[in-house]
């Protein structure tokens, strides 16, 4: 079986007169959930699954424990991991911080350069019915900011859903100019999620 890819524009490179420029990015069947893995495993191994979730308990309690103590953790040829920390305030002075200010933040795991030259299959272009959805760019910022304030006129509120489907944007793009707008005073907003709902700002005429 080979990989899907598909081609997308990259993010705010480009202008209105040239068409923007495209990067490849892999279209992902499906997500194969550790069972299915260990399935394969025991599959192609010849060993047993009760085995090789035994030793995936081990690798997990011990890589968690050696983490937690300071160590990065080397998994097999797949790469390291590490952990991160984080401050709980801002610091500008080493003696302004204690230790029990310093939290564990993020562990990361960085991939060998043997594993990613392993990970090297075939590629295809993606069928139209598995190409990546992507937000319309029929119209600009200026006017879909026109055409909330024009709605927002004729309606006590707006949902994040009804902007998407009032601009022709996906979930994402339609929350950042929400949450942008939101941030700088030009709408306001009532709810918690998922019941989130935007407003016209009480007083504030002004357009972008």
């Amino acid at each position: 079986m080979s990989a899907l890819y598909d081609l997308l524009p990259v993010p705010f490179a480009g202008d209105a007169e040239n068409a923007p420029k495209l990067y490849p990015k892999m279209v992902a069947y499906q997500t194969v959930t550790f069972d299915q893995l260990v399935g394969k495993i025991a599959s192609h191994s010849g060993l047993t699954r009760g085995n090789i979730l035994a030793v995936m308990e081990e690798i997990e309690y011990w890589t968690t424990q050696l983490l937690s103590e300071g160590y990065r953790v080397q998994i097999g040829n797949i790469g390291t991991a590490s952990v991160s920390l984080k401050a709980d305030a801002e610091v500008y002075d080493k003696e302004d911080i204690h230790a029990q200010s310093i939290r564990f933040d993020k562990v990361r795991v960085t991939v060998s350069k043997q594993f990613s030259k392993q990970c090297c299959g075939k590629v295809l272009r993606a069928p139209s019915w598995k190409k990546f959805k992507q937000s319309s760019s029929r119209y600009t910022e200026e006017e879909r900011f026109g055409m909330l304030q024009a709605y927002l006129e004729e309606h006590p509120y707006i949902t994040r859903a009804e902007y998407g489907e009032l601009t022709g944007l996906l979930r994402n793009k339609a929350w950042q100019d929400l949450d942008k707008w939101v941030k700088a005073h030009l709408i306001d907003i009532k709810g918690r999620a998922p019941h989130r709902v935007y407003v016209k700002r009480k007083g504030q005429d002004d357009g972008l």
